[in-house]
């Protein structure tokens, strides 16, 4: 092998080493911002998280924040994949980070409208083609001592079981970022028999997993209605029990985007 070429293979073997821990420090980074699921445990009656990014890093994130008696929890799936939408999940994070800090907006439709003012301002002169801005949101308000709860959603719905019966609490359908030229609003909706539920945030990746019996995308109502069936089961089982049916929906078709899913109980 001659010298020339001896070099090109070790400047191509040297890139993909390189190329390789670039990727797993970005996939430390992302784990890392997000907060752990015991957090949720400390806040909540019963709790889980599934994550589980298509690639290294996932565009799927949430936010944990306590003030008072009052929780409130985020999910947010950031358009895209990758490391553009990983650095967007930063983005929204400090974007709430900078609410709380420096604001006084407590209600759910309120901070959405604010995520949207502020990713506005962040990139209003963005030039970066390839980066979209966009996110599908949905967040929880619970008071912990009267156990009230609100929703707000911004291309993101919530599920309720309650007793025999799943309930999709519906959010607006305009997400959360760059576009002007619809007007944004977003409205808190108060959830009846909080105490008595079992809710779950999904991400939109959820419910683009194709699959099933005929070869389809999975719906909120086929995924609630599994649900449903395992309402008497604590939450660490029927985590297992979701993972499974995703898996088992998905077949030997590949995941074919972020997968998150955060159920709670108040």
């Amino acid at each position: 092998m001659s010298d020339q070429r001896k070099e090109k293979k070790l400047n191509e073997t040297n890139w993909i080493i390189n190329f390789d821990k670039i990727e797993d420090s970005t996939r430390r980074n992302y784990f890392s911002v997000l907060p752990q699921e015991n957090r949720l445990m400390e806040h909540f009656a019963e709790a889980f998280v599934i994550n589980k990014p298509k690639g290294r890093v996932g565009g799927d994130g949430f936010w944990l924040h306590k003030h008072d008696d009052d929780v409130y929890l985020a999910l947010f799936t950031c358009v895209g994949e990758g490391h553009l939408a990983s650095m967007m999940i930063r983005i929204y994070m400090n974007a709430l980070k900078k609410m709380v800090e420096g604001y006084s907006i407590d209600f759910p439709g309120s901070i959405l409208q604010f995520l949207h003012r502020e990713v506005q301002a962040r990139f209003k002169d963005k030039n970066n083609i390839l980066l979209n801005t966009n996110a599908n949101v949905g967040i929880v308000k619970l008071n912990t001592s009267s156990k009230k709860m609100e929703f707000a959603g911004a291309n993101m719905d919530l599920l309720q079981v309650i007793n025999n019966e799943v309930k999709i609490v519906e959010g607006e359908k305009n997400q959360v970022g760059e576009n002007t030229e619809t007007r944004h609003s977003y409205s808190s909706n108060s959830l009846q028999d909080a105490e008595n539920s079992s809710f779950y945030l999904c991400s939109s990746g959820v419910f683009n997993l194709i699959g099933g019996p005929d070869f389809k995308k999975l719906s909120m109502n086929q995924l609630g209605d599994y649900l449903l069936q395992n309402k008497e089961l604590d939450l660490t089982s029927q985590k297992q029990l979701a993972e499974q049916y995703l898996t088992t929906w998905t077949g030997a078709n590949r995941q074919n985007d972020d997968i998150m899913v955060i159920g709670f109980r108040a």
